[in-house]
């Protein structure tokens, strides 16, 4: 290379002098040097390329394309005897490949089913719709699982309130000791799971938000929440004076369930701790009602006053509900008559009302 510069220089410093051949000296020296630290460092950019390729497979993962790439996985897959580890993916279209599918489900040992299906749309608009598959769900985990065994329902229930516990620990230590978590963790019965209170279809893709006023947490729905497992306490609930506020008065400030049994640190109603015991009653009362003392709690009834705890209330109450019926019936029945009345009088009068020429 520099055997072709020199002369080339040479005959540029006879023809133009040399000031301008040290302009152009500077500048040519540049790029040669440029050039020449590109091609040393070249076989070193190339070492640290390599370098940040993929590990190579293990012995189960699909061989690299070749000239014959159909033919070399074609061969692989038949030598394959059980289910193929999945590399997590960057995102969940992988996933939902298979999770998309309307039909697609598993069974529990019990004979329950249970849907796999994934529905994008309403896992975008969840609270996790940020969150990818791999997340919650074991980035190693083989696709389909490899049990040997139909997977056992209150293992599902517990395993799944584990996922939710790893990233919401504020609620986890008072979930973990109530009356719905103890039977889901402890595999002791029936409780509640997250995904019970917090999904309107129980599953965590559907998970709502907090601030969400259709949420079926909000305050105005959670006694309905309460009610698809409570069936019996809500009927009673809505003949209190608690229930009347929230359906006709102020629907976000109304006294539900959680107001007075907590939420995640909900107690059994034998349990010494619970909320709504005598001793605990005035503290309770006293978030709502200022002032509240034992006189006040006191009067509280529960759900629905009975004949033998408060004969007086029960039967004041019945009493002023028959009168307020049979106050409407006699007034229907005062109108009806002094309708039929006229209308027989203008019958009488040739179709003229009383009073009038014929």
């Amino acid at each position: 290379m520099w055997a072709i510069i020199v002369p080339r220089l040479q005959r540029e410093v006879s023809r133009r002098g040399s000031g301008e051949l040290g302009v152009m000296t500077k500048g040519l020296i540049l790029g040669v040097s440029l050039t020449a630290v590109t091609l040393a460092l070249s076989p070193w950019l190339t070492d640290a390329s390599d370098e940040r390729q993929p590990a190579p497979h293990d012995s189960r993962a699909p061989p690299p394309a070749s000239r014959s790439a159909t033919a070399s996985t074609v061969a692989w897959l038949a030598g394959q005897t059980g289910p193929v580890t999945q590399e997590a993916p960057r995102n969940d279209s992988l996933c939902l490949t298979c999770h998309s599918d309307p039909s697609l489900q598993t069974r529990f040992a019990d004979g329950r089913s249970l849907s796999l299906q994934v529905d994008p749309r309403g896992l975008r608009d969840s609270a996790h719709g940020l969150l990818t598959c791999v997340t919650c769900h074991d980035d190693r985990q083989v696709c389909p699982p490899d049990r040997a065994e139909p997977l056992d329902f209150a293992a599902y229930q517990a395993e799944g309130t584990e996922m939710c516990i790893g990233c919401h620990l504020a609620a986890a230590g008072d979930y973990a000791e109530s009356a719905h978590g103890q039977p889901v963790l402890t595999g002791s019965g029936d409780g509640a799971t997250c995904n019970d209170c917090h999904s309107p279809v129980q599953s965590g893709h559907t998970v709502g938000w907090l601030s969400d006023p259709s949420l079926q947490l909000a305050p105005q729905s959670v006694d309905e929440n309460c009610g698809r497992c409570h069936e019996q306490e809500l009927k009673t609930y809505r003949h209190t004076s608690h229930s009347k506020v929230a359906r006709f008065g102020d629907p976000e400030r109304p006294a539900n369930c959680t107001t007075c049994h907590d939420d995640h640190a909900v107690k059994a109603v034998d349990d010494p701790n619970e909320p709504l015991t005598a001793a605990n009653l005035v503290t309770v009362c006293s978030r709502c009602h200022r002032g509240a003392d034992e006189a006040f709690a006191s009067g509280w009834l529960g759900h629905e006053a009975s004949s033998s705890q408060s004969p007086g209330l029960y039967y004041g109450e019945r009493f002023i509900v028959l009168l307020i019926a049979a106050s409407l019936g006699s007034g229907v029945a005062h109108i009806s008559l002094d309708f039929r009345r006229r209308l027989a009088d203008r019958w009488r009068n040739g179709g003229a009302s009383p009073g009038e020429p014929r």
